[in-house]
């Protein structure tokens, strides 16, 4: 069995899509998955699954989470191998324990095309640095995230791909989960 990350997106944000992680667990140990755990109330969680690939993990998780809590929610799978190949290959060297709360990994759904990583350019260098490598993009706010301007630019439309955002805290704390046995 392979380790996975699945990373929901938009639950249990702004009083939305709520779930409670035990919940998400338990509907998880009963599409088979083993070694279940979750990790703060946002979406985070790692388990060993089937070799049957990333899609049809991703279809089935979606699907146990329209039948069980009666909603949709898109979700991205890493496996644990990605996962820490995503933290190896951040651009960013981070000396300043401030700067881990202002680095953030969106996950996409795809690689984007390069039309796409042209459309980003004009985002690259400006206050907060801007970077995709591969199926990652790495944003370094210059200030609170809220605070940005760049928080406010529609990224996703801009990609034309599904993704998901963690900062730099949740990403490794993820991938020390994923390692564990």
């Amino acid at each position: 069995m392979g380790k996975y990350i699945a990373l929901i997106r938009g639950i249990n944000v702004g009083g939305n899509k709520i779930v409670k992680m035990q919940d998400l667990k338990t509907m998880l140990q009963s599409l088979g998955f083993q070694n279940v755990k979750t990790y703060i109330q946002s979406g985070n969680v790692v388990f060993d699954g089937g070799e049957t690939g990333e899609e049809a993990l991703k279809e089935s998780i979606e699907k146990g989470i329209r039948d069980t809590f009666g909603f949709d929610a898109s979700v991205i799978i890493r496996t644990a191998e990605e996962l820490e190949a995503a933290i190896a290959n951040s651009p960013f060297e981070l000396t300043e324990p401030e700067e881990f709360k202002r680095l953030y990994v969106s996950f996409l759904a795809g690689e984007l095309t390069a039309e796409a990583m042209e459309r980003l350019r004009p985002y690259d260098d400006g206050e907060d640095k801007l970077r995709v490598i591969g199926k990652e993009m790495y944003i370094l706010y210059s200030t609170k995230v809220s605070d940005s301007p760049l928080f406010k630019v529609p990224l996703e439309k801009i990609m034309g791909v599904a993704a998901t955002s963690r900062n730099w805290n949740t990403v490794n704390k993820l991938a020390a989960m994923g390692r564990e046995e």
